[in-house]
């Protein structure tokens, strides 16, 4: 029986990206530092989400990064669909995306307008070149689950991934101060 669990929890750790041997790095895609390598090839190749909306849209929502329907997003179902949309974001299939691209996206899938296509792609351009590699967006993806990942589990479950977006959405602005009411002149 305890062979069996020991099993069972090995296969566990290294299904999860773990590695024995003291070595905490995660098998999901390229490191943040790493901006020239591409994640391997494991997202199911989706449509451009300009000619498609409809095939891109659920990656971006919890429900549709959780392909195996468990209730929980893993890194490695986080780095399928990062992939995923990258693949929908590239238009021209360059092997890059650019703010056009970015923005023609977004539109077409109706995505959050309180961020800018150009501040995105900002936050992600390690290289500065104003345009963004598959490494670059893996590692911003890669980057951003583990910031919602609050128990560092890596996997957040559907309340990490709520408090997450809650915490990215820009504050609201502060209400304008009521006139001053003034004395009619006489």
């Amino acid at each position: 029986m305890r062979k069996a669990w020991t099993a069972t929890a090995l296969a566990g750790l290294l299904l999860s990206g773990m590695v024995i041997g003291g070595c905490d790095r995660k098998e999901t895609g390229p490191e943040t530092g790493d901006t020239t390598a591409t994640a391997p090839p494991v997202a199911t190749p989706v449509p451009p989400a300009i000619a498609d909306p409809a095939a891109t849209k659920p990656l971006l929502s919890f429900a549709g990064m959780d392909a195996d329907g468990d209730g929980v997003v893993t890194s490695a179902e986080n780095a399928r669909a990062s992939q995923a949309v990258f693949q929908a974001t590239d238009a021209d299939k360059d092997g890059t995306v650019t703010l056009a691209e970015m923005d023609a996206a977004r539109n077409a899938i109706g995505e959050r307008a309180e961020f800018s296509s150009e501040k995105l792609i900002e936050a992600a351009d390690a290289d500065r070149d104003a345009k963004l590699t598959l490494g670059e967006w893996v590692a911003n993806a890669n980057a951003r689950f583990s910031a919602f990942d609050s128990d560092k589990n890596d996997a957040l479950t559907l309340a990490e991934w709520q408090a997450g977006i809650a915490a990215e959405a820009p504050a609201a602005p502060a209400p304008s101060p009521a006139p001053k009411a003034t004395a009619p002149k006489r």
